[in-house]
């Protein structure tokens, strides 16, 4: 403690911790929130008081945005249904138009079917009645193909 500088009591070394002889030990304590001294806030309870009021006040606040949320979500709740009904008759209407798509695709690879087993029965009974035309004419078509055919290169 011999290092210590003595105070004169001048304004200028208040508040310096290690004026004195009191190495500020008693500013220490002041800070703490005792009452009437430099650095106290006025009442011992202030400090839990101000803690208190904020975190009321975030509770108001919290609660404040939950009611807000809950207004939203009862607004938005409508405007789901009527997206959602208007998603179901998207869905119900394509679903039909597929429907019928189908159908009228199964009804036209009935036709072609149909078609089909007409032509080859009919090609097929030519071929029985005059077989000698059917290769003369096999043989033609081949001729004119070839002809096509090989003059691409």
């Amino acid at each position: 403690m011999d290092n210590q500088k003595p105070n004169d009591g001048s304004a200028r070394d208040l508040g310096r911790e290690g004026s004195g002889t009191s190495m500020g030990k008693d500013l220490g304590s002041n800070r703490t929130g005792s009452t009437g001294g430099p650095g106290s806030t006025g009442s011992s309870g202030s400090t839990g008081s101000i803690v208190g009021s904020t975190a009321s006040t975030l509770g108001k606040s919290a609660d404040d945005m939950h009611k807000t949320i809950d207004k939203a979500a009862d607004a938005a709740q409508p405007v789901v249904d009527r997206l959602a009904s208007s998603a179901h008759a998207g869905v119900d209407k394509v679903q039909g138009a597929l429907a019928g798509a189908s159908q009228s695709m199964d009804e036209k690879t009935r036709q072609l079917r149909e078609a089909y087993n007409n032509f080859a029965d009919t090609g097929r009974d030519y071929v029985r009645n005059s077989p000698a035309t059917a290769v003369l004419a096999a043989l033609g078509a081949g001729f004119i193909l070839a002809k096509i055919l090989g003059s691409r290169r």
